[in-house]
């Protein structure tokens, strides 16, 4: 192992513990763990919370995890200490975003012990509040484009577009030619997508919504329509959608199942599949990896900002993680570790 630690390595750390499902999180004292070969140590400096971690903590999301576990998916830090090997050695002190591992303790702590594979060293144009967002939202706004593009369809719609990855996702798809057809649930919401530059909105409590919605798709030739809520809206979108077209679901903030006419499968070919990030990363080769971490830094760093609405430290996570769902469009809530 080597560390920058020096003869006093930290024996206990802090950290976000999930014990049960759907019944919040306890701060406990835990040990420190030391890396082994291929793996870092990273000191976390800021966590995101996001709807995959929202539904991990309530049991709604697929993840080998056993509990008791630190909650977590993404994060960003120092590198403390990594195995004695050259791939791993080479992060040390380095800034880094990092994915927790898929079946051990997550970014919700003081140290994050995770393999040296997931992290990406930050550029010194980003900071590691932004840099923690680096992976979950912006990846896979690279793989939604990438997976419209594989299709042909030049314009796509996305729901809950006022979102962290909404926002994104419109902004990427201009830059990269694809016009986006952004699908928001509130007047305000309107008002912010039009002051960050969004050409194409619809606001699903409009009384005029669905036709709005089925001349735009028309207009625009959308093939495929992403959807974050599931619920009514998969039938909604189907509908609007061309023969053949297709409706992927990434997520399930409505927490409703959805119901679709027979029809729209036996005669207009239509698709429902789902969109999972993990399996995409594991199909992608790690040049393409490689390209895509290069170009959302390049993005974030330079062309946008994600907002943050706020930075609690554990125990304020533990009085106000509900208020996680209210008004999303405001942006980010990061855990800070070592903040009192």
């Amino acid at each position: 192992m080597k560390n920058i630690f020096g003869t006093h390595f930290p024996n206990s750390m802090k950290g976000l513990v999930l014990k049960e499902f759907d019944k919040g999180l306890t701060v406990e004292d835990l040990e420190v763990p030391k890396p082994a070969k291929g793996e870092i140590l990273v000191k976390i400096d800021s966590a995101p919370i996001n709807p995959s971690d929202w539904a991990f903590l309530r049991g709604l999301y697929a993840s080998p995890k056993k509990l008791p576990v630190v909650a977590g998916f993404e994060g960003s830090g120092i590198v403390m200490a990594t195995g004695n090997d050259f791939f791993s050695r080479r992060l040390l002190s380095k800034k880094v975003a990092c994915f927790a591992p898929t079946t051990g303790n997550g970014t919700w702590a003081e140290y994050t012990l995770t393999q040296a594979g997931t992290a990406i060293p930050l550029k010194n144009n980003l900071s590691l509040e932004q840099g923690s967002m680096l992976l979950v939202n912006p990846l896979s706004v690279i793989a939604m484009i990438s997976i419209a593009k594989k299709n042909q369809s030049y314009a796509i719609a996305n729901t809950a577009a006022a979102s962290a990855l909404g926002q994104l996702l419109d902004k990427m798809c201009r830059q990269n030619g694809l016009q986006c057809i952004n699908i928001v649930r509130r007047p305000e919401q309107v008002d912010l997508l039009k002051k960050n530059g969004a050409q194409f909105i619809l606001d699903s409590s409009s009384p005029n919504f669905y036709s709005e919605m089925g001349d735009l798709f028309k207009q625009l030739n959308v093939k495929i329509a992403f959807d974050a809520l599931s619920g009514a809206m998969v039938s909604k979108l189907l509908a609007a959608l061309p023969k053949g077209g297709e409706v992927m679901i990434y997520g399930a903030l409505s927490e409703q199942e959805m119901t679709v006419p027979h029809g729209r499968f036996i005669f207009e070919n239509k698709k429902i599949n789902g969109f999972w990030l993990s399996q995409w990363i594991n199909e992608q080769s790690m040049f393409t990896l490689m390209q895509a971490f290069n170009k959302v830094q390049k993005f974030l760093g330079s062309q946008h900002k994600i907002q943050i609405r706020d930075r609690m430290s554990m125990s304020q996570v533990i009085e106000g993680l509900n208020t996680f769902p209210e008004n999303m469009s405001a942006g980010k809530i990061l855990i800070k570790p070592w903040q009192l």
